[in-house]
């Protein structure tokens, strides 16, 4: 039994042996595999944990570090800035009276959504139409539209803006709760109470910008319009304001006030009697300019044709340029008091100096005529003047020589800029002659007002250096700035003196000479009983072959012995009378008188005996 059970004890034996050997693989494969899962749990868990730290990092970097940039996407998104225009700075005359103002108004937005939501559509409409003085219907179906934002118009097609009155009333409506969705935003408008006067000299504000344009509103435009602030509203998905989202405001700083040289009422002289003088010689239009001799500072300046900037839309564009200071025009006669005084400051003659004048001076071929074709003979340099005799004017010319006469020219400020603080100013043009052999006609012809072309300005400027003893001073405008609406810091303007262009005795002597000239002459000025008048007329012809188109000028200051005032009167082609002292003399003498009384200057002389002292 033992040998047949040994067999079967081995096999078993095997079998044992084999299932041991099976339990031992086994185990060493589940630990394998327990391990190859532990090993894939912790890449697992270690990629978590980077994902995790990565979204932790990747959160904290939008929380914290772009909250702000995030913050002001959102609002660019959820809320629009509409700027609020600061109150722009007042424009004063010297004596403080408004010649432009800001006014701000209220316009009116709604949300028909809400007034819809509401049940309010008719309701808000009859408020608004008793409100706005605007028919029923048309507010009803101004909110009547689909959307969530409308601005109020009137039956005009404009924007309506709210009366002081009409705005209380909206607004303590809105703040009852009465008139949901409805919302009232600042504007700022442009006026003008005194229409077209100083139009030129003031320029305008556009409307769609709020920019200065021409004129004073241009050259302060940074000045006047201060800085201006922000209203931020909630807007929907299209980007339309709700006006009944939350809002947010940044102040508005007011521009500065300005206060100009100019007196109103002499303004309002100047264009009167302008108006006048222009429909009563059939002239094209002119200039009056009015100036403190002794500062520089412009009492008035009116041109023709003029605008009015409350209405600049329905105006040309050629009416927006101030010829006082951007035209240029040959000034004639006038401009031989200036060639006397180049001629007395270099020695080269005196006023009692005499010359023979037979009517005709030949110069590089050309017959140069004095301006009646007449010979007036032996005549000294304040005959000159009287007779207003070209001739006489090249007689002095070549006796100055063309090198010095050419510096007294630019010594007087012609060709440059005067530097008034005014845009687009006009440097004028003088002809080169200085070269030897060359530009003795361009002389010539300069130093009786011809073939060289001045502003208004320009010309003022230099009588209003004779009329003070020899100082050219920068003509100005604005007297005084003060910041803030007028509320803050004030900065006034100091005359400027740019340099002594002849000596004071030179002044003093051409002076007498215009006096004496203007006593005498076709200029009458004589009829200002009491007063000395230094005055010369002009008529110049800037084309030959229009001898009829003339600029008709008298410019002069006075009193002689203290002048208070230059004033020079231009008209543009006069028909009826060409001439300076026909022409633009009644004006002058006109606008001398009122400012006599109204400075109330004393007489300071009888009409003078001619003078030919040297």
């Amino acid at each position: 039994m033992s040998r047949l059970a040994w067999p079967f004890g081995a096999k078993r034996h095997d079998l044992l042996r084999g299932g041991l050997r099976w339990q031992r693989e086994r185990g060493r494969s589940d630990i394998a595999t327990r391990t190859r899962a532990r090993g894939r749990q912790s890449v697992i868990f270690v990629l978590m944990a980077l994902a995790l730290g990565s979204l932790g990092l990747r959160t904290a970097y939008w929380q914290l570090a772009q909250q702000r940039a995030l913050a002001a996407r959102a609002d660019r998104q959820h809320l629009r800035a509409i700027a609020i225009n600061a109150g722009r700075g007042m424009i004063l005359d010297a004596n403080g009276h408004e010649l432009a103002l800001s006014i701000t108004e209220d316009t009116v937005i709604a949300d028909p959504d809400v007034i819809r939501e509401v049940n309010a559509l008719d309701t808000t409409a009859a408020t608004l139409a008793r409100v706005l003085g605007q028919p029923a219907a048309l507010m009803r179906r101004e909110l009547n539209v689909p959307g969530a934002y409308v601005q109020m118009r009137g039956a005009d097609g404009k924007v309506v803006r709210l009366s002081s009155a009409a705005s209380a009333l909206l607004s303590a409506d809105i703040e009852g709760g009465t008139l949901a969705g409805v919302a009232l935003i600042p504007s700022v408008r442009r006026v003008y109470p005194n229409g077209a006067l100083a139009a030129q000299t003031l320029g305008f504000v556009r409307a769609s910008d709020g920019a200065g344009q021409y004129g004073v509103e241009q050259q302060l435009q940074a000045t006047l319009a201060g800085r201006p602030g922000l209203l931020y509203t909630a807007v929907d998905a299209n980007g339309d304001p709700l006006a009944t989202g939350p809002q947010r405001q940044v102040p508005a700083v007011p521009g500065a006030d300005v206060m100009l040289t100019l007196d109103a009422n002499v303004q309002y002289w100047a264009e009167q009697g302008l108006a006048q003088a222009v429909a009563k010689t059939g002239a094209d239009g002119g200039t009056v300019l009015a100036m403190d001799p002794h500062t520089g500072a412009i009492i008035a300046m009116a041109s023709l044709p003029a605008f009015d900037p409350n209405a600049y839309g329905a105006a040309s564009l050629a009416s927006f340029v101030n010829p006082a200071v951007s035209d240029t025009y040959d000034p004639g006669s006038v401009m031989k008091a200036v060639t006397m005084a180049a001629g007395i400051d270099c020695g080269a003659i005196a006023p009692g100096s005499a010359f023979y004048d037979d009517g005709s001076v030949v110069v590089d071929g050309i017959t140069l005529h004095n301006w009646d074709h007449r010979a007036h003979g032996e005549e000294t340099m304040t005959q000159v003047l009287q007779n207003s005799a070209n001739v006489g004017a090249v007689w002095v010319a070549q006796h100055i020589g063309r090198d010095r006469f050419q510096s007294y020219l630019a010594s007087f400020g012609f060709g440059a800029p005067s530097g008034v603080d005014l845009p687009t100013e006009a440097p004028g043009v003088v002809q080169s002659f200085a070269t030897p052999g060359e530009g003795d006609l361009e002389m010539a012809e300069s130093a009786f007002g011809e073939s060289i072309a001045v502003t208004p300005l320009q010309m003022v400027a230099v009588y209003g250096a004779l009329a003070n003893g020899g100082a050219l001073m920068r003509p100005y405008l604005v007297a005084r700035v003060a910041a803030d609406g007028g509320q803050g810091a004030v900065t006034h303007a100091e005359p400027h003196p740019v340099r002594q262009i002849v000596d004071p005795a030179t002044a003093a002597k051409v002076t007498r000479m215009l006096v004496d000239s203007a006593y005498a002459s076709e200029a009458q000025m004589d009829l200002l009983s009491g007063y000395a008048i230094a005055a010369k007329t002009g008529t110049s012809t800037p084309d030959p072959r229009h001898p009829e188109q003339t600029y008709a000028s008298v410019i002069g200051y006075a009193p002689a012995s203290n002048p208070r005032f230059v004033l020079l009167v231009k008209l543009d082609h006069p028909t009826e009378t060409i001439f300076g002292g026909s022409a633009a003399g009644p004006l002058w003498r006109q606008l001398a008188q009122q400012l006599f009384v109204y400075y109330r200057i004393a007489p300071d002389a009888q009409a003078p005996a001619a003078s030919n002292a040297p």
